[in-house]
């Protein structure tokens, strides 16, 4: 997660469940730095403006705006302030249209190219998203926080190698952030620098502290990282780490399927088979645990069990198909099969 920062949203959808971020983000106003920020009439009419977007009155929101541009709020200010809101109650489109407004009057604002990249995002639309986030990181080179979303898009758009510098840079102005410790960990294992990967993803479980979800979530990424080994010794790291996972919370598909995953590799088939089912019911459209339960049933002689998870797989794959795999789970299928 990313610390000292606040998000209205749950705008990061992060490979490998990477932190979602909560809150209300705090950015500048494109005027505030050489105007003085915002008066306090402003700061009135964009509360009401905030009542009018929360009942969905769109119309009577941009008329108001534009009354009040019309009065003296500086143009990029205000249609800065107005694609925060619209992004704040997660109104995509609309929050792309005034950052784009903003920004072609006030084009070095890098918190309008980093929100505008965000939206971007959640409408699927990874081109353009890189090309704000990467913009927004190259106005801004001292932001951390800039050059760990940069890298994450890149490493989201499966452009490994052009991710490692922004989270190298990211890490080095902020060493304490497990997000950009966590995503440069996945990003060396995309690259199969599976030794750097581990050093990283344990200094993100390092970094986490006492963030309980932080340190979960990094360990179940350890864990998946570890059990591509055959090496026992690796195995049981790996169980170690997604039991820690188990310990921490809250329910987790991913963390009951890495401890069963991890259990199997073992020949601790019983107990493994108890944790997949665990994986299998808080995620059913997960193809994973099916797989690896058809191969469990096998071992203990259940033929049933083990054709009726077969054929639960092929209709999961069937329902996907022409979806294609997320970018974000390439390293974990792969892992199914080994």
């Amino acid at each position: 997660m990313l610390k000292r920062r606040s998000w209205t949203l749950a705008v990061i959808v992060l490979l490998a469940n990477l932190p979602l971020q909560t809150g209300t983000f705090q950015a500048q106003t494109p005027d505030s730095a050489t105007a003085g920020g915002s008066s306090a009439a402003d700061d009135e009419v964009f509360r009401s403006i905030d009542l009018l977007i929360r009942s969905r009155r769109f119309h009577d929101a941009e008329r108001l705006l534009e009354d009040r541009l019309s009065a003296s709020l500086p143009p990029a200010s205000g249609y800065f302030r107005m694609g925060k809101l619209y992004f704040d109650h997660q109104e995509w489109s609309r929050s792309v249209l005034f950052f784009q407004r903003s920004l072609r009057l006030a084009s070095q604002n890098d918190q309008a190219h980093l929100l505008l990249g965000l939206a971007w995002r959640q409408l699927k639309r990874p081109d353009d998203a890189e090309s704000e986030l990467l913009a927004a990181a190259s106005l801004n080179p001292g932001s951390d926080l800039n050059a760990y979303l940069a890298g994450h898009q890149l490493l989201l758009d499966e452009k490994y190698e052009a991710a490692l510098g922004y989270l190298y840079k990211a890490v080095a102005l902020n060493p304490h952030d497990a997000a950009a410790l966590r995503a440069l960990g996945m990003d060396q294992a995309r690259l199969g620098n599976y030794g750097l990967a581990e050093v990283y993803y344990k200094r993100a479980i390092e970094a986490a502290g006492q963030n309980a979800s932080e340190v979960s979530a990094a360990c179940i990424d350890l864990a998946f990282l570890l059990l591509l080994s055959h090496d026992r010794a690796k195995l049981t790291e790996g169980l170690k780490y997604a039991e820690q996972a188990l310990r921490l919370g809250p329910p987790s598909a991913d963390a009951h399927y890495v401890t069963g995953k991890a259990l199997l590799k073992l020949g601790r088939t019983r107990e493994a088979v108890d944790e997949l089912l665990q994986a299998e019911k808080l995620n059913p459209e997960d193809a994973k645990p099916h797989f690896l339960l058809a191969q469990a049933f096998d071992r203990l002689g259940e033929e049933q069990k083990a054709n009726g998870e077969r054929q639960a797989l092929v209709r999961i794959r069937q329902r996907s198909s022409g979806a294609g795999i997320a970018k974000g789970d390439a390293l974990r299928c792969h892992q199914t099969c080994n």
